[in-house]
């Protein structure tokens, strides 16, 4: 037939290729007749694979199959095969029921796999009951509680409160007071209404003055027993006779029996203090004796008259003394007539007698020396009156200056006196500037004088003059 021709004769002109699986070599066959259709094709016998056992590569588990492998004898030909999974290795595990929680039997692989059989139901729970009582700050109730921790409260009882005890603790010296509450039942307790401590209040135990020539001494004891003791200079209380300002503080006179009217009896008759204290006198220094004379006979008349009307006063000793011993004696008298009595202003040395103008320098000094440090040993702020001619001619001025309180006297002979630095020195702290002054109250002119100086104020300080000699500070 014509078709089966056209398609025989394509294939026979083919090259034939035989694959051999053994040796992987390619034979080549060429038919040698295409005319001859009858004409035989040689041919050679296919390779018979012979493989070796099965061998397990992978091993199987209980959560992934395994794999085997085996090989041809002759080839590289080899085949794998799939391994069948194994059986879980159960471990068995019996867990028992709680009150929290459910009993049963656990079966488990090491792989994780588990399984849970015979569930038993959790048990009830095994309260113990404990009454709790109320406090101040927290309730009280019943509790229930369980091993397990499960806790129940019934019974709610409300909190007390607080039962409070109040003690007022007073101030002290150095800590505030209160008052304190506190609970009676329990540890609770709280402070208010504080009161600001007290602060100390020492009073003076010892004092022993200074004076020009020695220290002082002041020891203080405050009733809670805090103590303590301060030692002081003169210096301390007066610098120098200097003040830094010539502002006048304070109007005064001075006055003895000769500002005084007498009467028929030769009775020396009180002056009206209250006139002089309403003429705008603030202050008076009074003459409270000499060595030769003794108390002034209106000392004690000027004091209580001057007192009453409200005057602030000083005193004065006019001294006739020669030597140092006759100034002691001086002094000793004075002690006396001043005792019992406050001065605001200095208790004075009047050094201006001309019987004793020509004494020494040295014996003036120590003339002045021993009766200004015996009043200060004894509570007096003492000071020393004279004239210019005495405190720059006669007296040691540079001692002077430096070392007492000076009432200076000079007389400018005008209406309108102010101290003239020039010709007086440097301002000091008194000025008598006039000996032949009117104030009403008095019948006879008086000495007038400026103060420039708070000498109360150095005399409260200082406790002296009568001032502070117990009072607490």
């Amino acid at each position: 037939m014509k078709i089966n021709r056209i398609i025989i004769i394509p294939l026979m002109i083919l090259i034939a290729v035989s694959i051999s699986a053994c040796d992987g070599q390619f034979e080549l066959f060429q038919e040698k007749e295409t005319t001859a259709p009858s004409q035989e094709v040689q041919k050679t016998e296919a390779h018979v694979h012979e493989f070796s056992e099965w061998e397990t590569v992978v091993a199987p588990t209980c959560t992934r199959s395994g794999i085997a492998k085996r090989s041809c004898l002759g080839c590289d030909r080899s085949e794998e095969k799939l391994l069948t999974t194994v059986e879980h290795t159960l471990v068995k595990t019996v867990v028992a029921p709680t009150c929290t929680d459910d009993g049963y039997t656990l079966l488990k692989c090491d792989c994780g796999y588990e399984e849970k059989h015979e569930i038993k139901p959790k048990l009830e729970h095994k309260f113990v009951k404990t009454v709790v009582a109320p406090t101040c700050t927290d309730d009280g109730y019943t509790l229930f509680k369980c091993d397990c921790g499960h806790e129940e409260k019934t019974e709610i009882i409300s909190e007390l409160g607080h039962t409070f005890t109040h003690t007022v603790v007073p101030p002290t010296c150095e800590d505030d007071g209160y008052t304190e509450h506190s609970c009676t039942v329990c540890s609770h307790s709280y402070s208010d209404t504080i009161v600001d401590a007290t602060g100390h209040s020492y009073k003076i135990t010892e004092r022993i003055y200074p004076t020009i020539l020695t220290k002082g001494k002041m020891s203080y004891l405050c009733h809670c027993s805090s103590s303590y003791t301060e030692y002081i200079s003169y210096s301390d209380i007066l610098p120098s006779a200097y003040v830094s300002s010539s502002t006048v503080l304070a109007n005064g006179i001075d006055v003895s029996r000769w500002n005084h009217n007498i009467d028929a009896n030769n009775t020396y008759l009180p002056i009206d203090w209250d006139a002089v204290k309403a003429s705008g006198v603030d202050f008076v220094i009074l003459k409270a004796g000499s060595t030769t004379g003794g108390i002034e006979p209106t000392f004690e008349m000027d004091y209580a008259g001057a007192r009453a009307a409200g005057l602030e006063i000083g005193a004065y000793f006019y001294t006739y003394s020669k030597t140092v011993d006759e100034v002691k004696n001086d002094v000793k008298n004075l002690l006396g007539w001043l005792e019992g009595k406050k001065f605001e202003y200095p208790i004075y040395f009047d050094l201006e007698d001309p019987s004793i103008e020509d004494l020494p320098q040295t014996v003036i000094s120590d003339m002045c020396a021993e009766f200004i440090s015996m009043l200060q040993a004894n509570g007096y702020y003492a000071g020393l009156y004279s004239n210019h001619n005495w405190l720059h001619n006669i007296l040691d001025k540079e001692t002077v200056f430096s070392t007492y309180e000076v009432w200076y006297a000079r007389y400018p002979l005008t209406d309108d006196p102010v101290w003239d630095e020039k010709n007086y020195g440097k301002q000091l702290g008194m000025w008598q500037y006039s000996d032949n002054g009117s104030v009403d109250g008095i019948d006879w002119p008086v000495d007038l004088n400026f103060a420039y100086k708070n000498y109360k104020e150095i005399m409260e300080r200082w406790g002296l003059n009568g001032f502070g000699a117990s009072e607490a500070v």
